[in-house]
């Protein structure tokens, strides 16, 4: 057996799991992806991951991070007149 994606959408399911999970749940990048991975909701064989598809994970999921820290600090407050 080897490490594949369920689906064609499995990785940014993947992806937006991380970072719902380093944002909200204070977890650390690695330990939020691999707790994402242990779950294999998305992805067969966890523990079969190749290193590029982990490293291009981990990039991937940071470029988001900061995307939504970027997009959070552009938001005015709500209501404020």
């Amino acid at each position: 057996m080897r490490f594949h994606w369920i689906k064609p959408t499995s990785r940014a399911c993947c992806i937006a799991g991380v970072v719902t999970r380093v944002h909200v749940g204070k977890m650390t990048l690695d330990q939020a992806i691999d707790y994402t991975l242990s779950l294999e909701r998305q992805c067969k064989n966890s523990h079969l991951i190749p290193k590029r598809e982990l490293q291009s994970l981990k990039r991937d999921s940071k470029t988001e991070l900061e995307r939504i820290r970027k997009s959070a600090g552009a938001v005015p407050a709500a209501g404020g007149r």
